[in-house]
């Protein structure tokens, strides 16, 4: 056999062991077989994998975290504390993610396949080359880059001379978009009271929510707030904090994915009678709250685009506050 032919099988034999790479970037491979599943689906509660390693106990263990639901955990990275996917926590660098996350997940989300937790090797980190402050003008650059941003963040978030201290201007509004706080939705109610205002309620024409977006997005928000909003119980509903009822649905509530899918129904309005919608289509995505809820006080988070969601009440998130007046304060 020539030399040719022979490094010719050794190479084939060796494409052959090689680990096969999910279709698409967001799956990952199960323990015991080339299947693929999504990370989110990870301990989801569903054997998506078919041999169960999906939902492993003590896999499980370690990825279900009381910080953040479902397919996140919480990074914290230059001074914020944020619910990230784990694929977003282990990916990032300089500076990596500060969190409770144990770092075989993220070997495991290297490697692209589930694995049983004890077994996993990590990696030996390489050390990074050493730049000296002296020679890295860069360095000075960003602190005094960062402080006049800080500064300009404050302008648009906490001050405005025709609104009280605290305050800034959002249309016919002063709110307080006090995004460096860090509490819960008891501990931001009372904050906005001990500041002269309440949490943040939308209108019922919309008006100050689609200006709060619009201000959300051209000052570049990316923080998560709690506002007035809260379910009292299965009678009452969800129901703001001046008593009015929450419209389920379009056009305030976020839409989620969900790993099973679910037909939707319709009812005609001439003759009551409720079908499926488009032919029993079987849909991935629902819209907040979720059933069984996973909390019961309202947020707008930056993950869905400052669309409301039902939140656990403890989580810690940034207080939206508006003073009670329907007009601006000059502030003393």
């Amino acid at each position: 056999m020539s030399f040719l032919i022979r490094t010719l099988l050794l190479l084939l034999v060796a494409c052959s062991f090689t680990r096969a790479t999910c279709p698409e970037s967001d799956q990952i491979h199960c323990k015991n077989s080339d299947r693929c599943t999504r990370i989110r689906y990870i301990c989801d509660g569903d054997n998506d994998c078919g041999d169960n390693s999906d939902e492993d106990s003590t896999l499980c263990r370690y990825w279900r975290n009381s910080d953040c639901e479902g397919n996140n955990a919480k990074c914290l990275r230059n001074g914020r504390s944020d619910c990230i996917t784990f694929s977003h926590y282990c990916g990032l660098s300089d500076p990596p993610c500060e969190g409770p996350v144990d770092p075989r997940l993220c070997q495991m989300l290297k490697d692209e396949k589930i694995q049983d937790i004890d077994s996993i090797v990590l990696e030996t980190p390489t050390t990074a080359p050493t730049i000296s402050l002296a020679t890295s003008p860069s360095v000075f650059y960003s602190a005094e880059d960062f402080h006049e941003d800080f500064k300009r963040q404050l302008d648009l978030t906490i001050r405005h001379k025709d609104c009280p201290q605290l305050y800034t201007r959002i249309g016919d509004q002063c709110v307080s978009v006090f995004f460096i706080g860090n509490l819960t939705w008891l501990e931001s109610q009372a904050f906005c009271q001990a500041i002269g205002g309440e949490l943040f309620v939308v209108k019922s024409d919309l008006s100050n929510y689609i200006a709060l977006l619009q201000h959300f997005n051209d000052n570049q928000v990316t923080k998560d707030f709690w506002i007035g909003g809260m379910y009292v119980n299965s009678s009452t509903g969800w129901q703001w904090t001046d008593e009015r009822s929450i419209q389920l649905g379009a056009p305030i509530w976020a839409v989620r994915h969900t790993p099973v899918c679910s037909t939707r129904v319709v009812t005609s309005p001439s003759f009551n009678v409720t079908r499926e919608a488009n032919d029993g289509i079987c849909y991935h995505y629902k819209q907040a709250p979720s059933e069984p809820l996973t909390g019961n006080c309202l947020a707008i988070t930056y993950e869905h685009y400052y669309f409301a969601s039902d939140q656990e009440c403890w989580t810690r998130k940034s207080p939206l506050c508006v003073t009670p007046d329907e007009h601006p304060k000059q502030a003393y």
